[in-house]
Parts: structure tokens; C-alpha cells; sequence
């Protein structure tokens, strides 16, 4: 797509990583990009979307949105109003995703009104705080942006004041993540994380959690619950199980993990971001990984439950979504928007931080494992969720109503 083709969407994101937030921006991006020609902006530095736009072949522009001085923001202005006046006529949708775009367009749109004529203010919002009401909110939202988007239902509800109706739209998250077609017919599989540990493997019990290594995002409690669950087969035996971390360190780290949870496990090893932890007593494993793994839709389609220990926020659900559309049921507490996309599951979510009801859920999710039925069953309705509800198609009632008058 060429930048000399006249602009008909133009996307403003100021996040500073490549959070849910952005990831959403570009799987609308992706979307949008079959309807009319896109430019991308944000900051080369501040995220990875000069890379990601030039991976799915979306035009970009270097704006600094994020960090802002005078200069930066006299610089974005005056970008923005460059790309009014070019493509005056063709420009019709701006799309803001954070404060600092969203505030930046509507002094814009104060000051010059005339260039803003026909065109389509729509503020996309996935942040899990709240907004106060005041005079500057309430004009902002209610006056001044024609269209809002709501990530998840609880983010609507973080508003403190009204909005009109007819204004907003809930959109969850929505992607094409995989194309594998689930059967009763499950093939044995296996994934050697490194040469020294065992390895993954499709015949035992699997449970899989994804995402950075937080403290919001409920590590220890879920390999608490998992060492007292109770997962045993028919005759009574312990059932072989193994759970899998997969992420990035943030404020916790996969070796303060491996090294808090050593003697209860009994016996481990550890490489460069790679932690194993067995309990042979238990037969249960714990892997643990701070890299990235090729293939992912390859391990999240063969592992048995995904999870989502979640304290906080979750508002997005991208990892809910991959699970769903790889046909992986999902055992979920239930932060933020987690109830909203598992809604079907609701036998599989738990409260949040309650370590006793997820033992529960695990123990739960061992029976269901062994009745291969109503396993097979529950796979097969999950890749119908993730495809009906989350699939890129679903960005069609999206467009149909910023477009409504």
C-alpha cells in the first residue's frame, strides 16, 4: 500500500509498549485496511509498531505523541493538521486510542472546526481506570468525539457520568489467530522447551498461562492451588500434570518463582530463562519460561486448559481470545472483562485471589480431561466462540456503526 494513495483512516496511538491496547489497534488496523487505505501513527522508540505495521505491510508515520514537551506536541499538531488539510477529502475517520491523541484532536477541533467538516472523531478506549466526571470529560466524550468504542462492558462502566447510546458500542478484542480445525480424534504431541528438561507432552494433564510475570497477574496463588489439587484418575492415582508458564519478566521474575517454590516442589533445574520444578510425590511439573517461543498457536492448541489466575485489570483478553480460537477451554478468574468473553464457561471462572475455589476449578478441569466426551465437546465450543464472537469479522458491525448517523 502506498503512502501516495489518499488517506482515508488515520490511526493515533501514543501507548508507550506494545500493550493489549496497541494489539488491538492493529488487529483494527488489519481489518480496516480491506475497507480504505490507513496511516499508522505513533513513536518510533516508544513502541514496536513501526516494526509490526511493516510486518502486515500498513503504512506508519513517526509522530511524538507519547513523549511530550512543547516541541513534540507543537510537532504532532502540526502533523495532524497537515494530513487534514492533504487529504481533506478523502480523510474521514480519525482514530484515537489513548488521553494524549484523543486531547491533542480535540483542541484541534476547537480551534479549527472547519478542517474537522464531515469528519469522524472515534475515541477507542481499553484502559481498565475509571474517568471522573467533570466539565472537561463530559465535553470531551459527550460534544466533542462523535464515536466511542468500549473494549469490554466493565470499561463502560468505569465511567462516571452519561453518555449518549447512540454514541457507543461494546467491541471486544477480535483477531484471526488460528486456523486449526479441532476433531475427537487428538494426535500425541509433544515440545522440548530445552534439551535437559522433559519434555511437554500432550498425554498428561496440560495447563498453560500466558502473559509477563506480575504480581496482578496471580503466578503464585495458581502454583499454590495447583500443588494441593487433588488430580487423580478413575482408580485414584495421581494423574501426570504439567503446568506451563510462558512470558517476560516485569516486576517478578521466573527465577523468584523457581526459587520461592524449590522445596515444595523437591527437585528442579534451571538454565538461561528456563526453570523446571517436579514434585515426584505430587507427579506434577512446573515449567517455566522468560523467552519467546515460536509457534504459539502450536502449544496453546495442544495443551488441555488455558489459564487466567488475573488479580486485576484484563480488560482486553487478548490470551483469552488465542486460547478460544485455538479451541483450548479456559479456567479464568474473574477480572475485569474475563467474565464477558468466558460467558459461556461460567462453570470454569473463579473469584479472584480465591486460591481454594481454583484448586476446585483445577480438580474440576481434571474430570472433565478424563471424560473424553465432554472434553472433546467443550473443545469444539470453544473454537466456535473464539470464531463466532472474536474473529476479525466481527470488526464488520464495528464499521457499521461508526458509519450510522
Amino acid at each position: 500500500m502506498s503512502l501516495n494513495n489518499k488517506i482515508q483512516h488515520l490511526f493515533l496511538n501514543s501507548n508507550p509498549w506494545f500493550s493489549a491496547v496497541t494489539d488491538y489497534s492493529l488487529q483494527l488496523a488489519l481489518y480496516l485496511s480491506q475497507q480504505g487505505y490507513i496511516l499508522y501513527c505513533s513513536e518510533v522508540g516508544s513502541t514496536a509498531m513501526d516494526q509490526k505495521c511493516q510486518e502486515y505491510k500498513i503504512p506508519f508515520a513517526n509522530v511524538p505523541i507519547h513523549n511530550q514537551s512543547i516541541f513534540n506536541f507543537l510537532k504532532s499538531f502540526i502533523f495532524l493538521h497537515n494530513q487534514l488539510i492533504k487529504n481533506k477529502k478523502s480523510l474521514k475517520y480519525i482514530w484515537v486510542f489513548e488521553g494524549r491523541e484523543h486531547s491533542l484532536c480535540a483542541l484541534s477541533k476547537i480551534l479549527f472546526p472547519f478542517l474537522w467538516k464531515n469528519k469522524i472523531l472515534i475515541r477507542v478506549r481499553g484502559q481498565a481506570q475509571g474517568i471522573r466526571s467533570n466539565l472537561f470529560s463530559k465535553l470531551l466524550y459527550n460534544k466533542i468525539t462523535n464515536k466511542i468504542i468500549f473494549a469490554a462492558d466493565c470499561v463502560k462502566n468505569r465511567i462516571m457520568f452519561d453518555i449518549p447510546q447512540d454514541k457507543t458500542m461494546i467491541q471486544y478484542y477480535s483477531k484471526d489467530f488460528s486456523k486449526n480445525i479441532v476433531s475427537n480424534e487428538r494426535k500425541s504431541e509433544e515440545i522440548l522447551i530445552d534439551s535437559s528438561f522433559p519434555s511437554i507432552k500432550s498425554d498428561n494433564l496440560l495447563y498453560l498461562v500466558i502473559g509477563r510475570f506480575d504480581k496482578v497477574k496471580g503466578h503464585d496463588y495458581l502454583i499454590d492451588a495447583f500443588l494441593q489439587a487433588d488430580l487423580n484418575n478413575k482408580e485414584g492415582n495421581k494423574i501426570k500434570s504439567q503446568l506451563v508458564f510462558l512470558g517476560y519478566n516485569a516486576n517478578l521474575s521466573a527465577e523468584m518463582l523457581y526459587d520461592k517454590y524449590f522445596e515444595r516442589f523437591g527437585d528442579g533445574k534451571c538454565i538461561k530463562n528456563k526453570y523446571y520444578l517436579k514434585s515426584d510425590k505430587l507427579n506434577k511439573e512446573l515449567f517455566i519460561v522468560s523467552e519467546k517461543i515460536p509457534n504459539i498457536d502450536k502449544i496453546i492448541s495442544m495443551v488441555h486448559f488455558g489459564i487466567i489466575p488475573s488479580l486485576d485489570s484484563e480488560v482486553i483478553c487478548r490470551v483469552g481470545v488465542e486460547f478460544l480460537q485455538c479451541g483450548t477451554p479456559v479456567i479464568s478468574s474473574n477480572a475485569g472483562a474475563l467474565p464477558e468473553v468466558f460467558s459461556d464457561f461460567k462453570e470454569l471462572i473463579f473469584p479472584v485471589g480465591d486460591t481454594k475455589l481454583l484448586r476446585h476449578r483445577l480438580e474440576s478441569s481434571s474430570k472433565i480431561y478424563l471424560d473424553k466426551e465432554d472434553y472433546f465437546e467443550k473443545r469444539k465450543k470453544a473454537k466456535r466462540i473464539g470464531v463466532e464472537k472474536f474473529s476479525l469479522k466481527n470488526y464488520d458491525n464495528l464499521f457499521d456503526f461508526v458509519n450510522r448517523n
